[in-house]
């Protein structure tokens, strides 16, 4: 086994592009593993724990390109380089034209381009602050995509971008719909009145597929930031977003959507809510919103959210997979199971439909233990916990940190899904696909051979595996929902409509708890 590094000098390129070509070069015969990053310190590291770093990496800066992989025998070098070039080749050409003009600094680009008033900044988080002050300072509205940002300088580029009329969505924002355009991962969806506002990607992404699904439609899809409503933010985009759609006369109906903020934020909002004569639905999972005005509406999930959100349109909505047929899909999978199977795993890419399903499974269930538990002395990082339900957010910064987001890239959830598998105990595998811009070109063609392989292995242990599933998405998404659908049915994966019906699907084929 040898490793090889090759450093390119000053060529830069953004972590979501890298995540990408990475993915694709690790199908390559003859090599054990392959990894291409800038070389910040924190890639370094992450490539010297991944036994990828050589002596010319441990060299590099934080503007050169990294490529680095690991032969399984002797290989040729430059074929290697080869295909790394082929594969950058592609996404570089990717919506470019001849008459395109190079650009090789974001001021350069505020300069060139002064009718744009939004930058997209994806970059390593020690750099991600200074690059989003510099679009504040030239007038751009920002999206930032970028993670391992502090506080302090969040709530820095926030106190700016309001005083300067402008916004920041992020940092670690992941979706985003504006005037028609998604933004990071996002979904292809009608347009209509209706206004969205998420602490939450997966979760903003789920209400409006369910929307769509329900033949309505949006105005935008404004993401704030999973921190936003912290106290040391003070929900600052959100308060922000929520003015911009009150005087927006596209949108008829506000939909706010967050995991539990803090208490002093929940009445700013309220203070906020209550100054609008629109509608309002508002899910902030896992809270109690007491003395909310008139005319917000609460609910407790996401589905609810878009039920809700359809009453209030006119719309009768008819989404949910009828019960009747629920309990009998329950009934089969549980008649099926070895006395000793008694455990939901659920192992999601999105981070807010892994808490909306901890939410669900809890209500009859009992305790669930995760990496985002819902309590403190639920907390575990292991996808298996002896005699108890788990659900593992495998898009949580512990898992992603140099590596592809489990939506581009399922390779960690597909080793964790055999780790389920081939535990005495468990019952149910629990899983989302999400789709959409960004995502996978296939996560469920890509699923479908590891699913059969778990299902073999939990025969030899003498059980059973029922797998339920739930995609995110549209059939307008370039991967098609109901093409994912049909991959999934065909491998004997139960299929739900919404995400929650997911949950309570995989409650029911457990029941009780036998050992509670």
């Amino acid at each position: 086994m040898k490793i090889y590094n090759v450093v390119r000098k000053n060529n830069y390129y953004d972590s979501v592009t890298l995540m990408l070509i990475s993915k694709q070069l690790k199908q390559m015969e003859g090599l054990d593993d392959v990894s291409v990053m800038m070389g910040t310190p924190a890639n370094r590291v992450i490539l010297q724990e991944a036994n990828l770093l050589g002596p010319e990496g441990e060299a590099a800066g934080p503007n050169d390109l990294i490529l680095a992989f690991r032969a399984l025998a002797d290989i040729d070098v430059q074929w290697v380089l080869s295909k790394i070039d082929e594969q950058m080749g592609k996404k570089a050409a990717t919506g470019k034209n001849a008459e395109q003009l190079i650009i090789r600094s974001a001021v350069k680009a505020y300069q060139e381009d002064t009718e744009s008033n939004l930058a997209f900044i994806s970059v390593p988080g020690e750099y991600a602050a200074i690059e989003a002050e510099r679009a504040l300072k030239y007038g751009k509205n920002v999206f930032l995509f970028s993670d391992n940002v502090s506080m302090e300088d969040e709530a820095n580029l926030k106190t700016i971008a309001a005083e300067k009329g402008l916004l920041v969505m992020g940092p670690d924002c992941g979706t985003a719909i504006i005037n028609g355009k998604g933004i990071g991962f996002a979904n292809k969806v009608k347009s209509g009145d209706i206004g969205l506002i998420s602490a939450s990607g997966t979760g903003l992404q789920e209400v409006i597929c369910l929307l769509d699904a329900m033949e309505l439609g949006i105005s935008q899809a404004i993401g704030t930031g999973g921190r936003d409503l912290k106290e040391a933010i003070g929900a600052a985009t959100m308060l922000q977003a929520i003015e911009l759609l009150i005087n927006d006369n596209s949108t008829q109906t506000i939909v706010l959507i967050s995991k539990p903020p803090a208490q002093s934020v929940v009445e700013k909002i309220m203070t906020k809510l209550a100054g609008t004569s629109k509608q309002v639905v508002l899910c902030f999972l896992g809270s109690f919103i007491a003395n909310a005005p008139s005319n917000v509406t609460i609910a407790a999930t996401l589905e609810e959210t878009a039920i809700k959100t359809a009453l209030l349109c006119g719309k009768q909505p008819e989404l949910l997979t009828v019960e009747a047929k629920l309990i009998d899909w329950a009934e089969e999978a549980k008649a099926n199971l070895a006395p000793k199977q008694q455990n939901v795993r659920a192992l999601y890419a999105g981070g807010t439909l892994c808490y909306e399903a901890m939410l669900v499974l809890s209500e009859t269930l009992g305790p669930v233990y995760s990496n985002i538990p819902l309590r403190k002395e639920l907390l575990t990082n292991d996808v298996v916990v002896a005699g108890q339900h788990t659900a593992i957010d495998l898009g949580d910064d512990q898992f992603t940190m140099g590596k592809p987001h489990p939506m581009i890239d399922g390779s960690l959830r597909n080793e964790y899904i055999m780790n389920v598998a081939n535990d005495q105990q468990t019952a149910v595998l629990l899983i989302d696909v999400v789709i959409g811009y960004g995502a996978s070109e296939d996560p469920a063609g890509e699923l479908v051979p590891v699913i059969e392989s778990a299902k073999q292995a939990a025969a030899a242990c003498g059980n059973t595996l029922a797998v339920v599933a739930y995609v995110c998405g549209t059939s307008q998404d370039e991967q098609n929902k109901e093409a994912q659908v049909a991959k999934l049915l065909q491998a004997g994966v139960l299929v739900t409509t919404t995400n929650a019906e997911a949950a309570r699907l995989a409650r029911m084929i457990v029941g009780e708890r036998r050992n509670s």
